[in-house]
Formats: C-alpha cells, structure tokens, sequence
C-alpha cells in the first residue's frame, strides 16, 4: 500500500493516485483537511511507503505547521517515506535551499535571512545592490507572499515583522525575455536521478507559479540544464524533485526546489509524469 498525504487534494494527487493503480498498486489518500480526522497520540495508518505532498509551509494561512506536525509523528513509526522528511523540510525552507546548493558551487541568488529593514539595509550594503530586490516568506508556497521593493520606502513597508514571519530578502534577477517581454523561467522535473522533462513557465510580470496565473510553453533540455538539475537533487537528495531556474545572460540561478511538484503542466505536454513518478515510489516501496 502507498499513502499519498496532501492537505486539500488537487488534480496532481487524484492523477498520481489512478497511476499507481493502473500499474497494480493500491494507493490510498490521506487528506489532513478531512472533516473527520483525528490525529491523536495513537495515529497510525496502514501502509507500506508515505508519499508526502505536503509539509511546512506558509500556504494560504492553512494546514502549514500541522501539515508537518502529522508527518514527524508518522516518522515516529517508522514508515518509509519518498520523498525523505528531511528533503521536504531542506526544500520547503528557501532560506537553508539556498545555503545547501551554494555550498555545493550551484548558482543561487544572493540571500540573506533578515529580521527587520535594518538587517535588509546591511544585505544591501554589504552587496553593493540596487532596487528592485526579492522579498518572500521563507516558507512561501505556490507563489505566495512574494514582494518586489523599488525602494528604501517600500522595503521598509514590506519587510515589517520579518523576524516573525520568516522573510528572507534576495538579489532581484531580471529574466525577461527581450524579444516577448514576458518572463520566462525554468521547472525541471527530476525523477529517480533522471530528467523526465521540463517546460518555461511564462507571465507578464516577475511570479511565473501556474497557481497565480502562470502559462507554460515546452522546453528543450540541453545538457547544462540537465547536468544542473540533476546535480540539485543529488544535494537535496531528492527522489522527486523539481528544479525552478532562472537563465540570465546563458547562465542559471537555481531559486527554489520543490518535492511536491503539480503534474498539470507536464500532461499537457504530453510528459507522463505520473506514471513515472508512480513507478518511482512502487519500487521505492518494494526495496
């Protein structure tokens, strides 16, 4: 039995759970936004592999801490969980991301974890930077809670209670394509130390998330993206993994990896994700 746990389910759960019974596995869903689930000292659940879509994060103010809570006491248990715990916190913390990949000579934005606008203006010095700047929620998912400050009166604005709701402020990289004008970044998905595919996510203004209106358009993987993306998820040790780039100059920022990746764009690319990602997690569980 495979358990996919998910807070408020979606096309990707439902799409993912029907692959992995079409190659003969049961599979059951755990929806922590259940009217009817109680997760007391006792929970336990009847399974063989946790495939965890969820974890913590600031998501539309629902389901964040708990969402982990339920998953560290499942740990306790000593289910087999793909992606590891340990990946889905690394990933889902931009701020320990971006120290994780640096360390290891990938290409990330400059990032500083900051408290107030003081400690954005010592970012700022330090660097030598100019407006625009990145400011986000550490733990921000789907394209939330993410500001672009064009100056000292609007970064002091945003970056009010950052110490408290986790902020971490960035170099802004401007990767708009010249010829559209749109902005086009990367999503890679690496699946059991292989890319299985990968399309550009394409908006009109600098959050490309298919949650926030977002398009995408395919991609042709040359061997550098390759190389980089799967480079990401051996550091991450990532089973299931997705890489966000942004190409700039023919260079690329890493910015964000994430362990829970929406399948919608690669099915209507024609990419399988779903039953590769299934067949991932069949063998994972077998092992």
């Amino acid at each position: 039995m495979i358990t996919i746990v998910c807070a408020e389910g979606g096309s990707t759960i439902y799409a993912l759970k029907n692959a992995v019974e079409r190659l003969g596995q049961s599979c059951e869903i755990l929806l922590l936004s259940e009217n009817n689930l109680l997760v007391d000292d006792s929970f336990k659940i009847e399974t063989d592999l946790i495939h965890s879509r969820c974890g913590i994060g600031d998501y539309l103010d629902r389901l964040t801490l708990y969402s982990w809570q339920v998953l560290k006491n499942l740990e306790e248990e000593d289910y087999k969980f793909v992606n590891p715990l340990s990946t889905i916190y690394n990933s889902s913390d931009k701020f320990k991301t971006i120290k994780i990949l640096n360390k290891k000579g990938i290409k990330v934005p400059k990032t500083a974890l900051i408290r107030d606008y003081d400690d954005a203006v010592r970012f700022i010095n330090k660097n030598d930077m100019e407006y625009p700047l990145i400011l986000k929620n550490s733990f921000s998912k789907c394209g939330m809670k993410v500001e672009k400050p064009q100056n000292d009166e609007e970064l002091r604005e945003m970056s009010k209670n950052s110490m408290w709701e986790s902020k971490i402020i960035q170099e802004y990289i401007d990767f708009k394509d010249p010829e559209t004008g749109l902005y086009k970044d990367m999503r890679v998905l690496v699946v059991d130390g292989q890319v299985i595919g990968g399309y550009r996510r394409i908006s009109n203004n600098y959050i490309t998330n298919l949650y926030k209106g977002g398009g995408i358009e395919e991609l042709t993987i040359n061997s550098e993206v390759e190389e980089l993306a799967l480079k990401c998820a051996e550091v991450m040790k990532g089973d299931i993994m997705a890489v966000d780039l942004l190409p700039k100059d023919d260079d690329y920022n890493v910015v964000e990896v994430n362990t829970a990746p929406g399948t919608k764009g690669f099915r209507q690319l024609g990419v399988n994700a779903d039953e590769i990602i299934a067949k991932c997690l069949i063998n994972r569980m077998k092992c």
